[in-house]
């Protein structure tokens, strides 16, 4: 789990083989060693070692993103997959629209991939793409009628912030 924080995730979907996270905050990496998250292999040395490699909301974080998408190649067992869940989308109308997306701060974003780039830039390292959803109808963040007031509002010069259609996505790839 590439910026695992605290383990939360792997611990919420009860995943049952060796759990390994790569971290930044020493507070983070200690609560998440409780959970029984290794720090001890890490995607840009390891080969062939996991089964799984989840980006979850944190490629755009990365001051090197395209080296960790090429290492995640190499780090995969074969037939292993990349997850990117979360992950900001520059396609979205939204982005296109404002530059931003209501959830990212741009003090802490080096790259904002478009589902078309993260797709072209997988495929050139060598992944097969599987499927991409943008999880913005089922998320608890919708609201169809307030998020298209609010979307109106924007226009109109308010300073709202909102989800809005394709936003976000999560994408998954096959070595």
């Amino acid at each position: 789990d590439i910026g695992c924080s605290t383990g939360e995730f792997l611990e919420a979907i009860d995943w049952k083989g060796p759990k390994f996270g790569m971290e930044i905050s020493e507070h983070a990496i200690k609560i998440a060693k409780t959970k029984k998250i290794s720090f001890e292999k890490s995607l840009l040395t390891e080969k062939s070692a996991f089964d799984l490699i989840v980006f979850r909301g944190t490629i755009q974080h990365i001051d090197e993103p395209f080296l960790y998408m090429k290492k995640s190649f190499d780090a995969l067992k074969k037939g292993g997959y990349v997850v990117f869940l979360a992950t900001p989308n520059a396609n979205s109308f939204y982005y296109k629209r404002w530059n931003t997306l209501p959830f990212l701060d741009p003090s802490l974003n080096f790259f904002i991939p478009s589902d078309h780039s993260l797709i072209n830039a997988m495929k050139n390292f060598g992944f097969t793409f599987i499927d991409i959803e943008y999880p913005y109808i089922d998320s608890p963040y919708s609201s169809l009628l307030g998020d298209h007031i609010n979307f109106i509002m924007k226009i109109l010069g308010k300073n709202v912030k909102f989800p809005f259609w394709r936003n976000s996505m999560n994408v998954v790839f096959q070595k």
